[in-house]
């Protein structure tokens, strides 16, 4: 009696393994389970947002005032490399870091008092581990508690970005565009940059913010008129080719010398410190120097993974 017992027993837990009415037992056998690919989209999709994350106001602030210390883990490999057109290329985690956070807007520091209040990831996907691409809308508003145009909907910046990661998870390569960028400052600002007043105030407080933030061995210009004398000859530029020997570029650079002046000064003088110089064309299309792959690999996913 006891044996037949024990086969009733054995009997009805087989059964409950395969009843339809408790599916739940053979969830190994459910499409509910993760696929590799997902799992690999959802960490991948979690890093860019941490990134676009640190450039909203307040958040970039600690890592303009403290500087690299102050950069979660997990979000940039440290042999990170990168290029963000119009502005660079990015040889290293320092630059990388500054670049998307240093160089995200402050409200104390323009007229408008404009900063990135928020983003969304509008597209995105990664169809492998190690490979993803997206489409961010950076909204940006007025930033100023104090004028009845606090939280005014400013222009919204886009930017379209390639992302390579490490085993890790953290993005070690990326090759990113912001479309519009001069129409965006220029929106920002309310006066072109072709306007000769505006290029006049802009070169001057280029030279006394310099004269400010570079100083003793970052020193760059004997004295202000002769930083205004000299750039008032450069070309002026413009925000979507600010990779030059100009004063656009020397503007951006500018905002970075406030977290690294030995190494940012250079850029801001007179020679363009390797950075504000002019380039051939095909500079933007040096991959194989920059990414140390074959053209056309670096964003790629290998078909084994």
């Amino acid at each position: 009696m006891m044996f037949c017992f024990h086969l009733l027993s054995i009997a009805c837990a087989i059964a409950g393994l395969v009843s339809p009415a408790r599916a739940w037992p053979i969830w190994w056998l459910s499409n509910k389970i993760p696929s590799p690919t997902a799992v690999y989209e959802e960490r991948n999709l979690k890093t860019i947002q941490g990134i676009y994350n640190l450039t909203v106001y307040p958040n970039q602030l600690p890592i303009i005032t403290a500087g690299a210390s102050q950069v979660p883990s997990g979000l940039f490999s440290q042999n990170v490399v990168g290029r963000v057109d119009p502005v660079g290329d990015f040889h290293s985690f320092q630059d990388s870091i500054e670049y998307f956070f240093a160089l995200s807007p402050v409200p104390q520091a323009n007229a408008v008092r404009a900063a990135i209040t928020s983003f969304q990831i509008t597209e995105f996907t990664s169809a492998c581990a190690n490979v993803a691409a997206s489409v961010v809308y950076l909204f940006c508003t007025v930033v100023n508690p104090c004028s009845p145009d606090h939280g005014k909907q400013l222009a919204t910046l886009k930017q379209v970005a390639f992302w390579r990661f490490d085993d890790a998870g953290a993005v070690v390569n990326y090759d990113a565009w912001i479309p519009n960028l001069n129409s965006w400052v220029v929106s920002t600002q309310g006066v072109p940059i072709s306007n000769p007043q505006a290029q006049v105030q802009a070169i001057q407080q280029l030279c006394a913010f310099t004269q400010l933030r570079c100083t003793g061995a970052n020193t760059q210009w004997a004295s202000t008129e002769e930083c205004v004398t000299t750039l008032s000859q450069r070309p002026f530029g413009n925000y979507d080719e600010a990779w030059g020997d100009n004063i656009v570029c020397r503007t951006i650079h500018l905002v970075l010398t406030q977290v690294r002046p030995d190494h940012h000064c250079p850029h801001v003088g007179p020679t363009g410190g390797g950075k504000c110089v002019d380039i051939p064309s095909n500079a933007y299309f040096e991959d194989v120097s920059l990414y140390g792959n074959p053209l056309g690999k670096t964003f790629t996913c290998n078909r084994t993974t």
